[in-house]
């Protein structure tokens, strides 16, 4: 079992509690010039099914592992100005096996290509990354209630913030 962290909207913790699991689904993908999104996101679905995680054809559940934690200023960077609207950080245990480690930069390199109409070169987000001390993105095919640890809401107001290093 590994520690992780996601970013959720309460809307999608309401899910989480009604039917014991929370799943990607494309109508939840943003939308992007050129559908880059899309294509970024079933690229990570491929990478996660050439790891022997087994997707069911569903984007991925975002989460972050290793021992340094998050903070509100890692939730207002990775989720922007929609942390606003109700947020809150997840803490929950996922079996290993279940869970692709990837490098972020790279993704996101990969998703920048997409973006400017640049047919990107292979992902090198594509090579598994160990969860250790530093931030890592971390792909899962679901999250299940029971593994869940803690919810802690987040703030919804910049103004609400008073230490953006703070643990989130």
């Amino acid at each position: 079992m590994i520690r992780l962290w996601s970013f959720q909207p309460l809307s999608r913790l309401a899910e989480l509690r009604e039917s014991g699991e929370l799943v990607g689904s494309w109508e939840h993908v943003p939308r992007s010039r050129g559908d880059a999104f899309r294509k970024a996101y079933a690229a990570m679905v491929a990478a996660m099914e050439r790891a022997g995680v087994l997707t069911n054809g569903r984007p991925p559940v975002w989460a972050w592992g290793g021992r340094c934690g998050v903070t509100v200023l890692d939730a207002h960077m990775l989720v922007g100005e929609p942390l606003w609207d109700g947020y809150a950080t997840v803490e929950f245990t996922a079996p290993g096996e279940l869970a692709l480690a990837t490098d972020y930069g790279a993704w996101n390199d990969y998703l920048f290509a997409l973006l400017d109409g640049v047919e990107p070169v292979p992902p090198g987000w594509d090579v598994p990354t160990p969860v250790a001390d530093e931030l890592v993105q971390v792909c899962l095919p679901g999250l299940r209630a029971e593994w869940v640890r803690e919810v802690r809401p987040l703030p919804r107001s910049p103004h609400d913030v008073t230490d953006w290093s703070a643990s989130a």
